[in-house]
């Protein structure tokens, strides 16, 4: 008799953690942090994709700042203003396009060495899926590509989509959905 009540409690329990895992939806935490402007932002498409989708989500963009510069970004996590480091930590997915304003003042090498300290620093902070966009108006992209491949950061030249940001926005949605189907 105890055999039987112990043999329907397991299988009750394995019914409920079965129920549980199937129906169980993860959330995935998206930091989208850019230097873009109103007319070239892809974050209110992709907003408005990832509210379409069945895809549990939580969009941060507090960091987008069409002012933002590297080496601003970079301040900002050394300091942990905001509590952004927490705030990488914890993201699945982050989405930069960073420098389309460093373009103006700075030399190619100087983006260059800006971005891998970035980049140094936000692997350190994450180990997940991280995108980074090229700024619009750099058509060498060789060593951008080579610090992100280094970095294992997902690269996207930003020139292949000037003035097509829902195209853009459409293709970071398929990585996110990609992410959230695993």
């Amino acid at each position: 008799m105890k055999f039987k009540y112990l043999f329907l409690l397991i299988i009750i329990i394995l019914s409920i953690y079965i129920i549980y895992n199937h129906n169980y939806k993860k959330t995935i935490y998206i930091t989208s942090i850019n230097s873009l402007n109103e007319k070239e932002n892809y974050n209110p498409y992709l907003s408005n994709y990832l509210y379409k989708s069945s895809i549990n989500y939580k969009y941060n963009i507090d960091y987008s700042n069409d002012k933002l510069e590297i080496e601003n970004l970079i301040a900002l996590i050394e300091k942990n203003n905001d509590n952004i480091q927490n705030i990488i930590h914890e993201s699945n997915v982050i989405i930069l396009s960073l420098g389309n304003i460093d373009i103006q003042t700075e030399n190619y090498n100087e983006i260059i060495n800006e971005l891998k300290e970035l980049f140094k620093k936000i692997r350190l902070l994450n180990n997940k899926e991280i995108i980074y966009i090229s700024p619009y108006k750099i058509k060498n992209t060789y060593h951008i590509k080579e610090l992100c491949h280094k970095y294992n950061i997902i690269f996207i030249n930003g020139s292949s989509f000037i003035n097509k940001r829902e195209l853009l926005a459409q293709m970071i949605y398929r990585r996110i959905e990609n992410i959230y189907s695993k």
